[in-house]
């Protein structure tokens, strides 16, 4: 049904010549998308852009695309300006912070994830976010003490694991040889026993 939706609309778009076309090409795009033919979807984006119309909302799937592509210096090209025209759209912001951290240009990321935490301060996802970036940046203090303030707020089962995950990995990165010491000491203590 969806690649006949894409032919009917490819069609349309024949039929109707140059005019504002930015519609048919912008759900051409949608269509692509959904397919996962995300390169077919980028060609349409581009020419929906083109109408103001649909520019912004092009401009933003042009960056998912990319983004699902890895292609993240495309999709920080897309979502910057996005973001510049208007910092407080969450949507954006989440899009825009992580394509920069995907792209490790950490320092970027973690002052958008701040923002958005910060915004959003009783959404754990959010929360959770700011942390790993914390991580990423290797801040294992700022991330130590941002989860022990998280675990008083978040109190749910899912939340206290992910807590608890997160924990655990900065105790790792922050002594990699720990697990190794403790089953050295743990054997040890059996052949002693012994």
């Amino acid at each position: 049904i969806i690649i006949l939706s894409l032919l009917f609309l490819q069609f349309n778009v024949f039929a109707k010549g140059e005019e504002n076309l930015s519609g048919e090409y912008f759900s051409i795009a949608e269509g692509y998308a959904e397919l996962k033919k995300y390169e077919k979807a980028i060609e349409f984006y581009k020419k929906a852009i083109k109408y103001q119309e649909y520019a912004n909302a092009a401009h933003y799937n042009l960056g998912r695309m990319y983004a699902l592509l890895k292609r993240w210096d495309d999709a920080i090209a897309e979502f910057k300006p996005l973001y510049e025209a208007e910092p407080q759209n969450q949507k954006i912001l989440i899009a825009y912070a992580y394509s920069l951290s995907a792209n490790e240009q950490l320092d970027q990321a973690q002052n958008l994830y701040q923002q958005i935490y910060e915004a959003n301060p009783n959404s754990p996802t959010h929360a959770f976010n700011y942390v790993r970036i914390l991580i990423a940046s290797k801040q294992y203090e700022s991330a130590k003490e941002m989860l022990a303030s998280l675990a008083e707020k978040f109190i749910e089962d899912e939340e206290r694991k992910t807590i608890k995950t997160l924990q655990e990995r900065i105790e790792k990165l922050i002594d990699p040889l720990k697990d190794e010491k403790k089953k050295e000491e743990e054997k040890e203590s059996k052949e002693d026993e012994s």
